[in-house]
C-alpha cells in the first residue's frame, strides 16, 4: 500500500503497540504495525522507525533495547520511568482530593470519566508515581478499593472535617482481641495504607499518639468536648506519620503463627507491593506474582487482608495456617448454603 500515515499518527501507532504488549517488540512486531508495513523496503522502513524512537525518547519515553541476538533487538517500554514524579500532599490535601472524587462516584455525576475517576483514585490510595502501577486497572479493583467499605466514607466525613479544624473526637473502638471502648483522641493525620484508613492522633486517656483502624470503630464519631473552641489543640511539629504509623500490621504474640509465606498473583502484586514494599520481605517471581513472608502473623488479620483479593492468593506456610484457613473458608461457605 502507498505510504499515507503521518508521523505523529505512525508513533501513536507504536506507542499503542508497546504498551500492549508488555514483553517488548521485536521488528518482525513493529512491521505489522500501521505505519511501517507499506511496501517500501525494509531498509527504509528500519529507518523511519529509528527516528520515531528518538522522537519518542525526545518527548520523554523511555524505551529499552535488549539485545537478544546480533540482528535481533527486543524493545520495551520503561513504564516506571514514564511515571509522573509523586505528588506530594499534605494530609488534609490527599483526604479533599479523596474525598471530592468519591462525590462524583458516589453521585454518578462523572460521566464518561468514570472510570478514568476510579483508576485516579486508586492510584492516589495506592501512592501516586510509585513503580509497578500496570497501565490498566481491572474493575474489581476498583471496587475494592473505592466500595467495599461504604461505611467508611462516613466515618472519613466526621474524622476529616474534625482534623482540618482542629477538634478532638470520640467515638467506641474494638481493639485487637479486646471489647470496644470508648477512646478520646486529637487526630493529627489521615492515612490510606494495606486497603483500608487508619487514624493517627493522640490518645488523650493514654496521653501517646496511637494508630486506629476505621474499620474497627463500632460507632459513630462525635466530638469530644462539643461546646469547645477550636481549634482545641496543635499538631507538634516534630509528628512524622511515617515514624508514628505502627507497622505491625498481622500481629505478632501468643496465637500467632510463625514463618507465615502468602502468594499473591501478578493481578494484585502491584498493591501488595504499594501496602507493604519496605515493611515485610516480599519475593518477587518472574510471572509479575509476589510472596510476603511474616514472620508472625494473627489468623484473622491475614484472612482480613488477603480475603480482599478473592481468587487471587493462597496461603504457602505454614502448613497449620493453610488448614486453618480452608477451614475457616469452608465454613463460611456452609453458612451461605441455602441464602437468596
Amino acid at each position: 500500500m502507498a505510504y499515507q500515515i503521518k508521523p505523529a499518527e505512525r508513533q501513536l501507532n507504536l506507542l499503542g503497540a508497546l504498551l500492549k504488549n508488555r514483553d517488548g517488540l521485536v521488528w518482525e512486531d513493529v512491521a505489522r504495525v500501521d505505519g511501517y508495513n507499506d511496501d517500501l523496503p525494509e531498509k527504509s522502513r528500519r529507518k523511519r522507525f529509528e527516528r520515531d524512537l528518538h522522537e519518542l525518547r525526545d518527548a520523554g519515553l523511555v524505551i529499552d533495547r535488549e539485545p537478544e541476538s546480533i540482528s535481533r533487538i527486543r524493545y520495551t517500554l520503561n513504564r516506571a520511568a514514564c511515571l509522573m514524579p509523586p505528588i506530594n500532599l499534605t494530609p488534609e490535601q490527599r483526604l479533599l482530593v479523596f474525598r471530592l472524587g468519591m462525590a462524583y462516584l458516589q453521585d454518578r455525576g462523572a460521566g464518561p470519566l468514570t472510570r478514568h475517576l476510579s483508576t485516579a483514585l486508586l492510584k492516589l490510595q495506592a501512592g501516586s508515581g510509585r513503580e509497578g502501577l500496570p497501565a490498566v486497572i481491572p474493575p474489581a479493583f476498583i471496587r475494592r478499593s473505592l466500595n467495599r467499605r461504604p461505611a467508611e466514607a462516613e466515618l472519613l466525613d466526621q474524622i476529616g472535617n474534625a482534623l482540618i479544624e482542629r477538634r478532638r473526637v470520640k467515638f467506641p473502638y474494638e481493639a485487637r482481641q479486646s471489647e470496644a471502648a470508648t477512646r478520646t483522641v486529637a487526630p493529627y493525620c489521615l492515612v490510606s495504607r494495606r486497603g483500608g484508613w487508619y487514624l493517627l492522633g493522640l490518645d488523650l486517656d493514654r496521653q501517646s499518639v496511637r494508630t486506629f483502624r476505621l474499620s474497627r470503630i463500632r460507632g459513630k464519631v462525635s466530638l469530644a468536648t462539643p461546646d469547645e473552641t477550636a481549634p482545641e489543640y496543635q499538631i507538634p511539629t516534630s509528628f512524622d506519620p511515617e515514624q508514628s504509623f505502627s507497622t505491625g500490621a498481622f500481629g505478632a504474640g501468643e496465637n500467632a503463627f510463625e514463618d507465615v509465606a502468602i502468594h499473591f498473583d501478578p493481578d494484585v502484586a502491584f498493591i501488595v507491593q504499594n501496602d507493604f514494599g519496605g515493611t515485610y520481605p516480599l519475593q518477587q517471581h518472574a510471572d509479575g506474582s509476589v510472596t510476603m513472608h511474616l514472620a508472625q502473623a494473627y489468623p484473622g488479620e491475614v484472612l482480613r487482608y488477603a480475603c480482599e483479593f478473592p481468587g487471587h492468593w493462597r496461603v504457602e506456610g505454614p502448613p497449620a495456617l493453610r488448614t486453618y484457613v480452608m477451614q475457616r473458608l469452608q465454613a463460611t461457605l456452609d453458612s451461605t448454603k441455602g441464602r437468596a
